[in-house]
């Protein structure tokens, strides 16, 4: 984040644990600290903002549902590739690590992120 220059604060948000804004050349990802309690709840956040910023997947907050769903989907899989790529996922699979709790663990994120990460794989690659 330091070398892309973005920048991380903590503070109060509405109705989300984490976001990402951008405004011209300014990028900020923001967590209120009040709702995330663990690292591995930061982690998870901090990994799926910066899918949005490495896709530039940005969308309004009175985007259209669909729109809104289409783009997270974009940033999530632009963040899986970067921080768990499916050729990593699948040494740790032949090393022993099987279950998304296991790697979700391994890489310190949040169960459901990894398991939702581990379901595209499989539904677009399997694991041979």
């Amino acid at each position: 984040m330091e070398q892309e220059n973005i920048h991380y604060i903590k503070h109060h948000l509405h109705s989300a644990s984490g976001m990402i804004a951008h405004y011209e050349n300014i990028t900020v990802i923001i967590i209120d600290d009040n709702k995330v309690k663990t690292k591995t709840s930061e982690n998870t956040i901090l990994m799926q903002e910066l899918g949005h910023y490495m896709a530039g997947a940005y969308y309004h907050t009175n985007s259209p549902f669909e729109l809104i769903e289409e783009i997270e989907h974009k940033a999530d899989k632009k963040a899986w590739a970067e921080f768990f790529p499916y050729e990593e996922i699948k040494k740790l699979m032949k090393r022993g690590l099987t279950t998304a709790t296991e790697i979700a663990k391994y890489y310190d994120v949040e169960v459901p992120y990894m398991a939702k990460c581990l379901n595209y794989y499989y539904k677009h690659y399997g694991f041979n």
